[in-house]
């Protein structure tokens, strides 16, 4: 029940995530954004990061960088730029192809085995995302585009590609440590580019919709969101910790009833009982839906 209550935090963080980086898009170009949201998140985690007396020792390689830039780097700024020409909500819908990518890539990279839990929750919660889909763009009008949509199902592949490596390379990385390199490393390559595209860019955070969408977005959603999110790959598993992105459509439409006015509709009615079924099936032990025996099920 615990990673269950993890996971709906850190599900509410990041499905509120597409609103707040839609505001900023207002005042800053995609690269800033993600360049300011992952300083304001490295300068929350700092403090925790320096008290902290479990930091483990490793090596900082090429291998290691492009991992944790699978983690936010790369997929945060194609999805600032995806957010250009897309709704939220369907934005949020893309997003939760992420776990049936992270069940294949699990596979393959890691080699392991899922449980019939997990191919049941999975099946479940590609239904719930399926009626979502079907019906959701009807009812709100969603601004739709091919190619803003292609680049936000590129962003999912890397966040599925980064779980997988982060469980298969450094599973005895503080979930602290990697939230702190991951934003660090982020804040670095985007904060390069920022200041060749937007040299100006902090003469704007000024006001206070600025500084409080990026405390809100930057210091809970990236800091305190990725250190939830990869103490649940590692204490939990890759999949299970994907699940966030199926919960995270029904987030960004939740707040689109209440602050864009959006309407309920039949897809959400439909969806929301099935993504929680999904989660209640994933977590349940082994021999609760099949006893499908697995190699490296308990692995991290």
């Amino acid at each position: 029940m615990k990673a269950i209550l993890l996971l709906l935090v850190l599900s509410l963080l990041w499905g509120s995530s597409f609103l707040w980086t839609k505001q900023l898009l207002v005042y800053f170009d995609p690269i800033t954004v993600v360049f300011l949201r992952c300083l304001f998140g490295f300068v929350a985690l700092f403090p925790f990061w320096l008290r902290s007396k479990h930091k483990t020792k490793f090596r900082v390689n090429l291998l290691f960088i492009f991992i944790v830039s699978l983690g936010a780097a790369i997929p945060w700024s194609i999805v600032s730029i995806s957010l250009t020409a897309l709704d939220t909500g369907v934005a949020g819908i893309l997003n939760a192809t992420t776990p049936m990518l992270g069940l294949l890539l699990s596979i393959w990279v890691l080699r392991e085995k899922p449980t019939g839990n997990q191919y049941a929750g999975i099946l479940i919660g590609f239904f719930a995302v399926l009626s979502l889909l079907l019906f959701s763009g009807q009812a709100t009008n969603a601004e739709f585009s091919i190619a803003h949509a292609i680049l936000m199902l590129i962003a999912t592949s890397c966040y599925a590609l980064n779980s997988i490596l982060v469980k298969k390379y450094f599973p005895t990385i503080s979930a602290l440590q990697l939230g702190m390199w991951t934003l660090g490393v982020a804040a670095l390559l985007n904060g390069i580019i920022s200041v060749i595209q937007q040299p100006a860019a902090i003469l704007h955070v000024n006001t206070f919709p600025v500084i409080a969408s990026l405390v809100v977005l930057g210091c809970l959603g990236s800091g305190l969101g990725y250190v939830l999110f990869y103490h649940l790959v590692i204490s939990a598993s890759p999949i299970f910790a994907l699940l966030t992105t199926f919960i995270i459509p029904f987030i960004t439409i939740f707040l689109g009833i209440f602050i864009l006015d959006e309407p309920f509709h039949l897809g959400i009615g439909i969806g929301l009982p099935l993504i929680i079924t999904s989660l209640f099936v994933v977590s349940m032990p082994k021999k609760g839906i099949g006893k499908v025996k697995t190699a490296k099920q308990q692995a991290g």
